[in-house]
């Protein structure tokens, strides 16, 4: 990674933004973001060396994962995200007022991933596209491809994992929030837990179980399945109250008690279509 020497200045210029990720931009110098991932990179089942590969990141908000791709010797990556806020998958009672609640909030799509692409140099091509639109004749296809923390903001998380599954060729790395109730009352039967009316855009929270059949569903063979883990809450990150029952409930699922919001991650490839 190539740091750009003015590091007084963009430090001033990253203070200025919202970020959703912690991304390092400059010895010593990190992106406060909401959430911070150094502490769970590892459990991410993202293969250490990606050299020679083409990969593709899902979602990417900031960028944190497709600029660790591009870490971890990727031939290519391409990230991307939604610029327009109208085109996200809001719940009809907050759809006029959830989009406006962005920008309240200082949202403003792509700005932390072009200082961060800038500022490491970066060769990420980030393109303005949803995951359902995703397309083999469009883009191609990919060796890697990664989803992080986004099939709790889609209304039809199967549907987008098959537009996934069209351009995978090889490994689908997918890390995604949990929820700790369903973990605990449904095991190893797959069980999600849906909200769908709120601004915080969450649908549809599974426990592991239906996280592996989401994608096992959409064309994918799962070959590794993780534990829970805690992503931790950044410098920016949540402050409200029930700090405690959260530490405790991340201690009794993820054997943790970071504050944060407990995931897990698995590994699949694209599975054959079964003859009839």
């Amino acid at each position: 990674m190539t740091i750009r020497p003015d590091s007084k200045d963009l430090n001033a210029e990253v203070r200025a933004l919202p970020w959703y990720h912690t991304i390092e931009l400059a010895p010593g110098l990190w992106s406060p973001g909401f959430f911070d991932h150094r502490t769970t990179l590892r459990r991410v089942p993202l293969p250490a060396s990606l050299a020679g590969k083409r990969c593709l990141d899902v979602g990417t908000h900031d960028g944190l994962w497709a600029f660790e791709m591009e870490a971890r010797g990727a031939a290519e990556v391409v990230a991307i995200d939604l610029d327009d806020p109208f085109r996200r998958d809001w719940p009809s009672n907050v759809r006029e007022v959830g989009p406006k609640q962005l920008v309240d909030w200082g949202w403003k799509p792509g700005l932390a991933f072009a200082v961060a692409h800038r500022a490491r140099s970066s060769k990420v091509d980030r393109r303005d596209l949803s995951v359902y639109d995703l397309n083999p004749a469009d883009l191609g296809e990919f060796d890697v491809v990664f989803v992080g923390s986004l099939l709790l903001h889609l209304r039809d998380p199967i549907r987008a994992l098959e537009a996934v599954r069209s351009v995978t060729r090889e490994t689908l790395v997918m890390a995604e929030a949990i929820d700790p109730r369903m973990e605990f009352k449904a095991g190893s039967t797959p069980a999600a837990r849906i909200d769908g009316i709120g601004l915080d855009q969450q649908w549809w929270t599974p426990n592991r179980a239906a996280l592996a059949r989401m994608a096992s569903s959409a064309g994918f063979a799962v070959r590794e399945l993780t534990k829970p883990y805690v992503v931790r809450f950044g410098e920016s990150g949540w402050t409200r109250r029930g700090r405690l029952k959260h530490r405790l409930r991340n201690l009794a699922v993820a054997n943790d008690p970071a504050f944060g919001v407990v995931h897990a991650a698995l590994r699949a490839e694209p599975a054959p279509p079964r003859s009839a």
